[in-house]
């Protein structure tokens, strides 16, 4: 896959995620999901604070630092934990701009990403990543991980939030 068309597969299901989320009140917005936990707002924040770790990742900083945890953990569940806690009183419009703002940083950053870029081999003790190119962790951090957060709001959309 070229970087322009990894560039334009990111514009399109993060316009599909962006639509959805569009259809979808404030009030809904920062309602709980079916299980108690995380309100769609958080799932918005969640994206922006991986597009972060990515951006990092792209730009050789801490990633966990710049998710805003602190860079001590490294089981994926107790980072997207840290992330929550560390968001999850921020009022919809902070969310918004979070995710907003993290995803305007990463697609500046890659639009100055050749395909040759896409291509290098990535390695990370973080994620026990070997063999793979770093388009692995673009992919895995924006529109397969956009898909799967769609795939979540439509199913909390679905069920009545619990109180």
């Amino acid at each position: 896959m070229t970087a322009d068309e990894v560039r334009a597969r990111i514009k399109a299901k993060r316009q599909e995620l962006v639509d959805l989320v569009a259809t979808i009140d404030d009030a809904d917005l920062t309602k709980p999901g079916p299980d108690g936990g995380w309100a769609i707002k958080d799932h918005l924040v969640h994206i922006g604070a991986w597009e972060h770790w990515l951006l990092a990742l792209l730009e050789g900083r801490d990633r966990l630092l710049a998710m805003g945890t602190n860079g001590a953990v490294n089981e994926v569940d107790d980072i997207n934990e840290q992330v929550w806690q560390l968001h999850r009183n921020d009022s919809i419009d902070e969310a918004r701009r979070y995710f907003e703002d993290a995803h305007s940083h990463l697609m500046s950053t890659l639009a100055a990403k050749t395909t040759e870029d896409l291509d290098r081999p990535y390695h990370s003790s973080f994620d026990n990543a070997t063999g793979l190119t770093f388009l692995a962790p673009v992919a895995a951090n924006t529109y397969d991980h956009y898909d799967e957060h769609i795939g979540w709001i439509k199913e909390m959309r679905a069920k009545p939030a619990q109180r």
